[in-house]
This record gives structure tokens, C-alpha cells and sequence, in this order.
């Protein structure tokens, strides 16, 4: 009797060991159901980058503990881990990413990385708009107006310092001379530069007499136009020493948006009216006159006046 219920008791105890055995080890017997995993971008853009961070993170990781997982990345890279799983594509692509538990239990998604363009300073190059000639006490716009550009730093030579900080400025020379205008920006590594002349505001001779320098501009704008209608057809050095000297100290380089008022009722772009000068019809039966040309700034041009007249011979 003794001896039976030790042997009831022995097996009692194996039974209750075997029970635990199995208790333990069950959950790799088991199939694994709810197996899956999510992808978190670095930058939470909702998009999946060359180059970004991307973590993968496995749906209740607590009851993988201990398995042997293995990740696919698409792309023959693999990695052994079941957390902190953080991976890098370095091209675009669709890929193909599976987790593999135990060798047995897999799981694939479709994983599309792609390449955002980048931002250049290509567009951002910056360029000073500006007159090349001014006088002393006048006030001389510049802007520098470049796509990207968020931050502008000028010197324009007089102070020995930064003067101002914005895309478009106004600047008052107070002595006369030669200075380099200089522009900094965020998108480009080196300043640029830009060349002025600065003109005594008063002549030596009348020094109580202001120079009236949109008459000056005015009748110098007379006098180019009256070049060009009066050079030969062959002259064409002539025609265009006197167009780029207009573009360059008048137009701020947007000379194409010029527009020229001939006699009060006729529209014309610059470059259309310079090219009906040189080449006017009958030329040396006619002569033609520009009697007049009226401005309201000379500072980036957008509208010229013109009163002329045609002579016959």
C-alpha cells in the first residue's frame, strides 16, 4: 500500500513537471497569429526617404521575446533583432520587407522609398539690381530679389559695415567716388558684388546750384535715342553701345519691360523702338528728331515718354 502511493506520488510529480514543461514552451508550439509590424519615419512626413532613419516595430513585441526573427530588407540586406530594428535605404524603389519568426512564421509588406528633390542655391544665386552711376545725396535703389533667398546682408562701401537687411533698399551716398556695392545671402557661400560711380552733387563752378539729375537723365536718354536714329544701317556699333548703356544705367537688366510712349498715343517695347530708330524707313530722305524725352524716375525704368518728330529732306 505504502509502495503504491509512492508510485501515485512520482507520478503525480512528473505529471505536474511535464505540465509545466509544456505551459513553458507552449507559446513556440502555438501558431503565431497576430504576427505583424509597422514602419515609422524619422521626420514624420509620411513619406519614406533615401537616406531617412526608418524604424520598424513589431504589433506586441513582449510575446516575441526569446524567438529567433530575422528581417528582409528587399534588398539582400538582412538583420538579426527583434527590437530597435532601424534601417536606411540608400536608392528609391519598391521593396519587399519580411519578418520571419522561428523560420516558420513570416510576414511581407510592400515598402516604397523615394527621393525627394533636394533644395539647390542654384536658384537661389544672387544678382544686385542697380544703377552704375549716381550722385551724392540722391537716393540709389538696389534689391536683389532670387528665389530662395531669405536673408540679405548689404555694404555699400561707404561705412565699413553692414548698412541694411532687407531684399530692396535705399541708399544715400555722402561723399563722392568709386565704391563696390556688396550683397550677402543665405544661399550662396561667397557675396557678390556690384560697381558704382558717385557723382558730386554740385559743380565746382556753381556751388550753390544742385545738379538736377533727372534733367541730366532725361536729356541723356534724348541724346542716346537721337544716336541711334541718326547712325547708318551699317552703324552697328554705334545702335548698340548706346542700347546697353540705356539697359545698364536705367533698366535695372529688365530692359525687355520697358515700355516706350512715342507722342502721346504710340506704345512700344525698348528694344522694338531702338530697332525702328536704326532702321527707319527712307532713311536719308527723313530725318528724325527726338524732340523730347520725359522720365519720372531713373532708377529701374519701366516707362519712357518720347516726343519726336520726322523731318523730310
Amino acid at each position: 500500500m505504502r509502495f503504491n502511493r509512492k508510485i501515485i506520488l512520482v507520478l503525480l510529480a512528473l505529471a505536474i513537471i511535464v505540465s509545466l514543461i509544456i505551459a513553458i514552451w507552449m507559446p513556440f508550439a502555438t501558431k503565431i497569429s497576430n504576427l505583424d509590424f509597422y514602419v515609422h519615419d524619422s521626420n514624420l512626413n509620411y513619406h519614406y526617404e533615401v537616406n531617412e532613419d526608418l524604424e520598424f516595430i513589431i504589433n506586441d513585441s513582449v510575446h516575441y521575446g526569446g524567438r529567433d526573427m530575422v528581417w528582409y530588407f528587399g534588398n539582400g540586406d538582412t538583420l538579426h533583432r527583434t527590437k530597435d530594428v532601424i534601417y536606411t535605404f540608400k536608392e528609391k524603389g519598391k521593396y519587399m520587407i519580411t519578418l520571419e519568426v522561428d523560420n516558420e512564421y513570416k510576414i511581407s509588406k510592400y515598402l516604397e522609398v523615394i527621393s525627394l528633390p533636394q533644395k539647390k542655391a542654384l536658384d537661389s544665386i544672387p544678382k544686385i539690381n542697380g544703377v552704375d552711376v549716381g550722385y551724392v545725396g540722391e537716393e540709389l535703389v538696389f534689391s536683389s530679389h532670387s528665389p530662395g533667398v531669405e536673408s540679405w546682408s548689404w555694404e555699400f562701401g561707404e561705412t565699413g559695415t553692414e548698412d541694411a537687411y532687407e531684399d530692396q533698399v535705399v541708399y544715400v551716398y555722402r561723399e563722392p567716388g568709386n565704391y563696390r556695392v556688396k550683397l550677402k545671402t543665405n544661399t550662396a557661400k561667397y557675396p557678390v558684388y556690384h560697381t558704382i560711380k558717385i557723382l558730386p552733387l554740385f559743380e565746382a563752378i556753381e556751388e550753390s546750384e544742385p545738379v538736377d539729375s533727372l534733367a541730366m537723365a532725361q536729356n541723356d536718354l534724348r541724346k542716346r535715342f537721337q544716336a541711334i536714329a541718326d547712325a547708318s544701317i551699317r552703324g552697328k556699333r554705334t545702335y548698340y553701345n548706346n542700347l546697353k548703356h540705356i539697359e545698364r544705367r536705367y533698366t535695372c537688366n529688365e530692359a525687355d519691360e520697358v515700355v516706350i510712349i512715342v507722342n502721346g498715343d504710340r506704345y512700344n517695347d525698348l528694344y522694338s523702338y531702338c530697332q525702328g530708330l536704326h532702321y527707319l524707313e527712307g532713311k536719308g530722305a527723313k530725318t528724325l528728331v527726338i524732340n523730347e524725352v520725359a522720365i519720372d524716375t531713373f532708377n529701374c525704368l519701366k516707362r519712357i515718354e518720347v516726343t519726336q518728330s520726322v523731318i523730310n529732306k
